[in-house]
């Protein structure tokens, strides 16, 4: 019965997507099975065009639409939206990019930039942010970890068993990367601020450290992975930083690395950003399909816009 509201709902809704990658595909395709009338900007270069409806005129199809959707990853200070399969790059910040966006549209993005969400809010247009939303947020910590695991284990000449593997912060992805650390035989360290967190982790008989020392016991690392979106690792942890360590930045925009100081001191740092979408596209991509719907209606029902 829920679904077939849900399809009533959605039935003739105009659905533009902005930019992304195999997860937006995925997500397209399942909104038109349900009856949305759905339109893809900034995928030209996508290798499977097929019964894909693209549009080429932006400001016009945004006129039209009554959800916009952007991908996970944001739309960042510049008004950049991540659009690998675009011919060019996709900025929606532009004045006449604005104007166009009807009142009471429904705009979706994991992320918007403060000054960018104060401007469409003015102009009465919804804002739904997603990436910090549990039912988002938790299942994609899943591919998150692994995809993170499987680069550190192609950028390594060991084992993750028995490695000494740090993870600063235990939040949604931490706690998950962590566990899965130790349950591939790693010396785990988790390194957070807050004492009630650090008490859990010795719970989980992995090794809390206060954050605060992270400059004292950063040698000890073979791999360091970074949840926290603050700069955490700066020049000072990474002066004591072991250089034949390998660091991997999960954290969202801005990330927590000095990544010039990094480079200067040969440490090999990488920054992961979209991960799900990368390594695991499918089931980052179920995670939208079954969330998105019921957000664009219940957002739509507070703003009583068919």
């Amino acid at each position: 019965m829920r679904c077939c509201c849900l399809d009533i709902i959605l039935l003739g809704l105009n659905i533009l997507i902005i930019g992304g990658d195999r997860r937006e595909i995925e997500l397209y395709a399942h909104l038109k099975k349900i009856g949305a009338n759905v339109y893809l900007y900034g995928f030209e270069k996508y290798p499977y065009l097929k019964g894909i409806t693209l549009t080429d005129n932006l400001i016009e199809s945004i006129k039209l639409s009554h959800v916009i959707i952007t991908p996970l990853t944001g739309i960042e200070a510049n008004g950049e939206v991540y659009a690998p399969f675009a011919q060019n790059k996709v900025f929606l910040n532009e004045i006449k990019i604005l104007n166009a966006i009807n009142p009471q549209t429904l705009v979706m993005a994991g992320y918007i930039c403060p000054t960018l969400r104060e401007i469409l809010v003015q102009k009465s247009i919804v804002v739904c942010e997603t990436r910090d939303m549990d039912e988002v947020s938790i299942p994609n910590a899943v591919p998150t970890a692994e995809g993170a695991i499987q680069v550190a284990m192609t950028n390594t000449d060991f084992t993750i068993h028995n490695s000494h593997s740090f993870v600063l912060g235990f939040g949604r992805c931490g706690t998950i990367l962590a566990n899965t650390l130790k349950a591939l035989g790693a010396d785990v360290t988790v390194a957070v601020r807050r004492k009630e967190v650090l008490a859990w982790i010795e719970a989980f008989k992995m090794n809390p450290l206060p954050i605060d020392r992270l400059a004292e016991e950063i040698y000890r690392a073979d791999i360091i992975f970074n949840t926290i979106p603050v700069p955490v690792l700066n020049a000072e942890v990474l002066y004591r930083t072991n250089k034949s360590s390998l660091i991997i930045d999960i954290a969202t925009h801005p990330g927590g690395v000095d990544f010039t100081v990094a480079k200067r001191l040969n440490i090999k740092a990488i920054s992961l950003p979209g991960l799900p979408g990368k390594v695991a596209p499918k089931t980052a991509a179920q995670i939208l399909c079954k969330v998105y719907p019921d957000l664009i209606v219940s957002h739509l029902k507070r703003g009583e816009k068919y």
